[in-house]
């Protein structure tokens, strides 16, 4: 990273066009040095028009510090060069320049002023020297003064500028995207061990609901670590670091699973939530800044590389669901255990929506794999948590390149408390409310897939050993449909694919009850699971559209409530899973689904009046100037700025 020390030349919002690291100064032309000595008489004046012009037209040298490209500097008269400024609480806004002497018109910023001929050194001199001489004849302590707070000033926007900017090579693009692979590649790796490890829990952990236990323990776990962790972690370990330490603790919950009871997985389930938080929060502000910087340097807008840097990720995590699961089946697979044919008639009445582990009881539906196959599986997924993190330590560079230290000291970011306080106040609102059930179904299908389809279908009809081949699909078409549906969206809108995912669940919820799971028919495994991974893909790319839509100017408590109440639908499914029956479980989740549908409709039917509202006011001169009298809304969608981008996914 290459630092400016003073660019100069011209500011910005935060204060710019300060002296050099010398002290500045500047050059007077010809003219102003004639009517300088032509009226010795109203010097004051004089004084303050040059000081003006000077403030206006300083030639500042360039001085270029260089951190870490050694090359960087070297190639600067070959390529264009960037500034990157960083200004508090937002990140960076796109006001970066290049070349540092051209205005660019897409930043917001005017040209910096045309600085006068040099004049020769000779003449240079003797224009300082009767200049000097002029302040001292005519008022020697307006001059001193003058001076005074003139250095003061350009010492003061040195510091500021010095500490605000960095000044890039074209060729910083290239890094960037090795960190925003190399970060996408870490979780992906990291989520093989832990996905493939929670789709294997209320199967192999079945006794006394061990599994799902340690589930409900991670996500409740999470509801606190969204509001009070990650801002008091990244302040104190910065983003790099803070990735490091929270994907360590996931290791503790998988190494668990050689010893697995009670007092080893759900503490080590508790430590897992405490870390995701802040994790998922370090990986938001990674790719948001990385992405900032780089649609500077590219002239792209900020909005389209943020989206795409994050539609990279979320392809790579995805692909985690596949990876995780191919390795379980693998290795169970290997193994000649099992359901006979004999077992194989007296237990298939009890699979499916008959599943109840409180009635029959685990042991009678499911066969935990041998200890030798769970140990060999949990090496496996141990030794990728700790590749992950050593892949995120030694090649993801740190957000210091582009001033992190800067915005950690001038963060405004809400503390816990103000966070906490802002969520509940978010409640108050009556989107927010309406939106409540069906953000707690977004958590209950995905509890539901991930735990009790796993063990009341996969496991007690096909055998453990399926599971991960059948939440391969799941994963696969989940990531493509992820994607599909974002880019639809902007064809077809949003309610289409809101009523594609109702439709698709409820109809599934209807196959789940009646249908009778046999071995023989092993494709209809992999199609409710493909299919379930439809309806997910359309709940987890709408529903946080959704959010982000209506609450632009209180995003963060926006998504704070979304993660609390999707962590509340977790907790509730895996707390209730070895108490009911599926069947039971199946009518549950139908009635939320419902619910939720149905106060999605009314939240949908009040955006469009007002959105009528708006426009026929806009129609009508004054219905607008009205509108305008009255308060400014500051805590509903009314806002269309969008300063910031926020994606989270727990």
């Amino acid at each position: 990273m290459v630092a400016s020390q003073n660019d100069g030349g011209r500011g910005d919002d935060d204060g710019g066009g300060g002296g050099g690291r010398d002290g500045g100064g500047g050059v007077i032309n010809n003219q102003q040095q004639n009517n300088h000595n032509n009226k010795s008489n109203s010097n004051n004046s004089n004084i303050n028009r040059n000081s003006n012009i000077n403030n206006q037209q300083k030639q500042i040298p360039h001085h270029v510090v260089n951190n870490n490209d050694n090359n960087d500097d070297n190639d600067d008269e070959k390529s264009p060069v960037y500034t990157v400024s960083v200004h508090s609480g937002v990140g960076y806004r796109n006001e970066g320049f290049k070349d540092d002497n051209n205005g660019d018109i897409n930043s917001g910023i005017p040209p910096e002023p045309i600085k006068p001929p040099a004049l020769p050194q000779q003449q240079q001199q003797q224009h300082h020297h009767h200049h000097n001489n002029s302040y001292n004849n005519n008022n020697n302590n307006n001059n001193n003064n003058t001076y005074n707070n003139t250095n003061h000033h350009q010492h003061h926007h040195h510091d500021d500028t010095q500490s605000r900017k960095f000044k890039l090579s074209r060729s910083e693009k290239w890094r960037i995207l090795k960190n925003i692979g190399t970060v996408s590649i870490a979780f992906m790796v990291q989520f093989t061990a832990f996905q493939g490890t929670a789709n294997l829990q209320s199967s192999i952990n079945a006794q006394d609901g061990l599994g799902t236990v340690s589930l409900s323990a991670i996500y409740a776990a999470l509801v606190l670590s969204c509001i009070f962790v990650p801002t008091f972690l990244i302040k104190r370990l910065t983003v790099k670091w803070t990735l490091c330490v929270s994907m360590l603790c996931y290791a503790p919950y998988i190494g668990s699973q050689f010893y697995p009871k009670f007092y080893t997985l759900v503490p080590a389930g508790i430590l897992l939530g405490l870390g995701a938080a802040p994790m998922w929060a370090a990986k938001a502000t990674y790719l948001t800044q990385a992405g900032g910087v780089y649609a500077k340097l590219t002239d792209q807008p900020v909005d389209a590389i943020i989206v795409r840097f994050f539609g990279f990720f979320f392809l790579a995590w995805q692909t985690a669901e596949l990876w995780g699961n191919l390795v379980s089946s693998l290795v169970l697979s290997e193994g000649e255990f099992g359901h006979t044919n004999s077992t194989i008639s007296n237990k298939i009445k009890s699979c499916g929506a008959n599943f109840c582990v409180s009635r029959n009881g685990a042991d009678e539906s499911l066969q935990r794999p041998p200890d030798s196959d769970i140990y060999k599986i949990s090496a496996i997924y141990l030794t990728c948590v700790i590749v992950a993190v050593i892949i995120v330590a030694l090649f993801v560079d740190p957000l210091s390149r582009y001033g992190e230290k800067q915005r950690r000291a001038d963060s405004q970011e809400l503390s816990g408390i103000q966070l906490l306080s802002a969520t509940a106040y978010q409640l108050k609102k009556p989107y927010q409310q309406l939106l409540i059930p069906i953000t707690i179904w977004i958590g209950m299908e995905q509890a539901f897939i991930g735990a009790d389809f796993t063990q009341a279908y996969i496991s007690c009809a096909l055998g453990v050993q399926k599971v991960g081949y059948v939440m391969m699909c799941f994963g696969v078409v989940n990531a493509c449909c992820s994607l599909l549906f974002g880019s639809a969206m902007k064809f077809i809108g949003r309610q289409p694919l809101m009523a594609l995912g109702a439709v698709v669940h409820a109809a599934l919820i209807g196959v789940l009850l009646v249908w009778k799971p046999h071995p023989d028919k092993s494709y209809v495994f992999y199609t409710v699971s493909g299919l379930w991974g439809v309806g997910d893909a359309v709940w987890q790319t709408q529903v946080n559209g959704l959010y982000g839509t209506l609450f632009r100017r209180n995003k963060e408590a926006a998504f704070s409530n979304y993660r609390l109440w999707e962590s509340a639908g977790f907790v509730v499914a895996y707390a209730y899973s070895t108490h009911l029956c599926a069947r039971m479980k199946l009518y549950v989740m139908v009635s939320v689904l419902i619910i939720g549908t149905i106060c999605y409709i009314i939240v949908e039917i009040l955006h469009r009046r007002k959105q009528k509202r708006l426009k026929a006011i806009a129609d009508d001169p004054k219905a607008a100037q009205a509108e305008a009298n009255k308060p400014e809304e500051t805590d509903d969608e009314k806002d269309d700025i969008d300063d910031d981008i926020i994606i989270t996914h727990l």
